[in-house]
């Protein structure tokens, strides 16, 4: 997930604690409470990105460190209770600094919005198709949500309650701009239809209801709005899984199902992309199309809102799949090639075994510069891109250091 969506959940968690708890006699102010409630909310729900200060690119040169080490050892549960607690320690270190006067059902208050936050972050991030494994060290897995766009504009929109909840008007101002830029963006990206301009105008209406509203119950119908985000999308992804299912066993009927990608359009939990993940004897498959769980088959065979991605330049050699549509499916493209070669390839150097613990969706394509190894999820320009990596016959065999998880594609025979 995106840091302004962590800091907007954040920034509403830390107010729901703050307006939904009093100040205790004798403990710290209210207005000093509110604010290092928000602050915990803000700084917490962003806290295990701090892993971006050792796996960005731009520190490290390579991109394969990015996918390794980003959503690492900091987006575990262990870890996010170890960073609420050095979270805590240092907010009371600087109260007592401020000479702020504190109570031990303060200190107990403010440790929960610390442990919330982080665990807000991971629980966030576990939510869309890149994956976590929470539970390293005992399970060194990727689990993955598949529920949730990465960059989700309905969830900056479920603020809008807060505006008038905000002291500052610098807080006021920047709210005001990331609605405005959700709306727009969302407006964009389907192409400015009709019916969106249904979001512009629920935005205002939240801006209205929330002037009207408390402070507590501001921000009480700001979470509700995020959960029912949350909840709308896992719906429609249970639904999504099933009809792909079932329609994957009667028209792939000679392939076994190594796992199901999932990913919707943003804003729009009626429309997915789907990337299935098969074999069949020994072929790896990757079948890629989109569902639509309003349209029908005409609306799917001639377009429509859900086929906007469909046919962007890849990497991966891609060749058209000719099924017809049927409930809303529409199958576009498949990638294929020898399983036992692709695990070759991917456990030929130390780049591809460190690569191959990341990819869910893996391929492999000959360029003229030579064979390059990637992930079908962020397969979006020809060339070397994002989850993507040259094959450097030079490259030592061996690594310096092993990697934590587990290659996603061990079913395919990657280590």
């Amino acid at each position: 997930m995106d840091n302004l969506t962590h800091t907007l959940i954040g920034l509403a968690a830390g107010e729901g604690m703050a307006r939904c708890t009093r100040a205790r006699q004798g403990g710290l102010a209210d207005p000093a409470r509110r604010t290092t409630l928000l602050a915990l909310g803000v700084i917490g729900g962003n806290l295990p990105d701090a892993d971006l200060l050792w796996s960005m690119q731009v520190f490290t040169g390579d991109s394969v460190d990015y996918l390794v080490d980003h959503r690492g050892h900091t987006h575990t549960l262990v870890a996010c209770v170890a960073l609420a607690g050095l979270m805590l320690l240092a907010t009371l270190a600087i109260l007592r600094w401020r000479g702020q006067r504190f109570r031990a059902p303060d200190a107990g208050l403010l440790g929960a919005m610390a442990l919330l936050a982080v665990m807000l972050h991971l629980g966030m991030d576990a939510l869309n198709e890149y994956g976590v494994h929470p539970f390293w060290p005992w399970d060194n897995r990727w689990y993955y949500g598949d529920s949730v766009f990465i960059v989700e504009p309905l969830f900056w929109l479920a603020t809008a309650p807060l505006y008038f909840s905000l002291r500052t008007r610098v807080a006021r101002i920047l709210l005001a701009l990331v609605i405005t830029v959700g709306c727009i963006a969302v407006l964009a990206f389907h192409r400015f239809g009709v019916v969106w301009w249904t979001l512009p105008a629920l935005a205002l209406l939240l801006l209205f209801a929330g002037r009207r509203l408390s402070p507590r119950a501001a921000s009480l119908v700001a979470i509700s709005l995020l959960s029912a985000v949350v909840g709308v999308f896992s719906a429609a992804r249970a639904v999504v899984t099933r009809r792909v299912n079932v329609l994957a066993a009667e028209q792939f009927p000679g392939a076994t199902t190594l796992d199901l990608v999932l990913s919707p359009a943003p804003a729009h939990p009626l429309c997915w992309e789907v990337m299935l993940l098969q074999r069949e004897g020994g072929t790896y498959l990757a079948r890629m199309g989109q569902l639509s769980l309003l349209q029908g088959k005409a609306d799917a065979e001639a377009g429509g809102p859900c086929a906007r991605s469909i046919g962007a330049e890849a990497t991966a050699p891609l060749e058209a799949l000719q099924i017809p549509s049927r409930d809303g499916m529409r199958w576009a493209s498949q990638f294929s090639m020898d399983a036992i070669e692709l695990a070759r390839l991917a456990a030929s150097n130390c780049d591809t075994r460190r690569l191959a613990s990341f990819l869910r969706a893996p391929f492999a394509a000959m360029t003229g510069e030579g064979w390059i190894l990637g992930d079908l999820r962020f397969d979006r320009e020809p060339g070397v891109g994002f989850a993507e990596t040259l094959i450097d016959p030079a490259s030592p065999a061996k690594c310096a250091r092993s990697v934590p998880w587990a290659a996603p594609r061990g079913d395919l025979g990657f280590h």
